[in-house]
């Protein structure tokens, strides 16, 4: 993957579906050149372009962020903890916790039912949570209420998305049998809704050089002038406010370990910050916000 490759994956973060000829536009390229280096990404697999439902919609609104402390290898627990269905995350990282996974579930009670399974297993020593209280910036999903209700026909629309964000609207159609138009009009709604947000992630394989650093955050007062810095960020691409010995908590990711070491010398120096402690993602095992089950 090279600069401009960069560019590209950068602007599909923000926004999947975004047209070639604004890519185009942004860096440079013809619309065709465009065309082909997307391919050759989501061909190999390195980039995947998805929809990712509002966890109020699939009835998992709470949600948790949990570290594993565990006894000899990691991998085996990282891998039992990846097959639950109510975990979209789990990464191998550096530090105390082996492990670091987030639970999304339909209650508090849920979680703590989750949480007691996880100290069950064997090889896990504790586990330490902290329940969000609100997800500001998301890896890819949509935040903040949802502000529209869905029907049979967009659920039919955000299942096709999840499985493809950049579908045209012409395939969409094709699925529902509506126009393009009106299809268009119901995706609109949809992201304006906050009921699902379309964007790329990288896999982490080891041969794109993307690199990842997790931040806790304790603050000396109030959280909003710290989270509004930290947005102005390009590397921060999770941020949540939680309870427990964090206040913030965030994920960093790059290209380059430069940006990340320069990005945590900024966080460190942001007035209102008073502690920070970091960790290194080695490998994320699981990364599926994009497959959550939708009902009928």
């Amino acid at each position: 993957m090279d600069g401009i490759d960069e560019t590209i994956v950068d602007l599909l973060k923000a926004n999947g579906r975004l047209a070639h000829r604004e890519i185009a536009r942004v860096s440079g390229l013809s619309r065709s050149a465009v065309a082909t280096r997307i391919q050759r990404l989501l061909s190999s697999g390195e980039v995947v372009v998805r929809g990712v439902v509002h966890p109020a919609v699939l009835g998992r609104g709470a949600l948790a962020h949990v570290g594993l402390a565990v006894s000899g290898r990691a991998e085996p627990v990282a891998a039992r903890i990846a097959e639950r269905g109510d975990v979209p995350f789990v990464s191998l990282t550096t530090g105390h916790h082996a492990v670091i996974a987030e639970i999304r579930a339909g209650s508090a009670l849920e979680i703590d039912t989750a949480v007691g399974e996880l100290r069950s297993m064997s090889d896990v020593r504790t586990v330490d949570t902290l329940p969000y209280v609100e997800v500001i910036r998301d890896v890819v999903g949509p935040t903040g209420e949802v502000a529209y209700a869905v029907d049979g026909t967009d659920i039919v629309l955000l299942r096709a998305l999840q499985e493809n964000g950049r579908a045209s609207f012409v395939e969409l159609a094709e699925l529902v049998g509506l126009s393009p138009a009106g299809v268009r009009r119901r995706v609109v709604r949809l992201l304006d809704g906050q009921v699902v947000r379309i964007g790329a992630l990288v896999r982490q394989s080891g041969e794109d050089h993307q690199v990842a650093m997790g931040l806790g955050i304790r603050l000396a007062g109030d959280h909003r002038d710290v989270t509004e810095a930290l947005l102005r960020l390009p590397a921060v691409s999770f941020l949540a406010r939680t309870l427990g010995r964090f206040d913030l908590l965030t994920t960093l990711r790059s290209f380059t370990p430069g940006q990340l070491t320069e990005t945590l010398e900024t966080v460190r120096s942001l007035p209102g910050v008073s502690d920070v402690e970091s960790w290194s993602h080695l490998r994320f095992v699981k990364e599926s916000y994009a497959s959550a089950g939708l009902g009928a």
